[in-house]
């Protein structure tokens, strides 16, 4: 009995953020021209960002280890 009237109450709601949810979407070319050299230096940035840790571990491995 409870999950029918919640379920009742709830539909709108969900539908409602739904609908708000997917009118703020703007479909077509963007307005703004990003560079190639920004592109690369970005994408570099990313890079070695995501790298920078795994590369931290490999390099002190030893001193992990030692501490056996």
């Amino acid at each position: 009995m409870f999950q029918n009237s919640a379920a009742k109450l709830l539909v709108p709601a969900i539908r409602g953020a739904m609908q708000r949810r997917c009118q703020s979407v703007v479909s077509g070319p963007p307005t703004n021209h990003v560079s190639t050299a920004e592109k690369v230096i970005l994408g570099g940035g990313m890079c070695v960002a995501s790298l920078f840790i795994p590369g931290w571990v490999l390099y002190h491995i030893r001193d992990y280890k030692a501490g056996k």
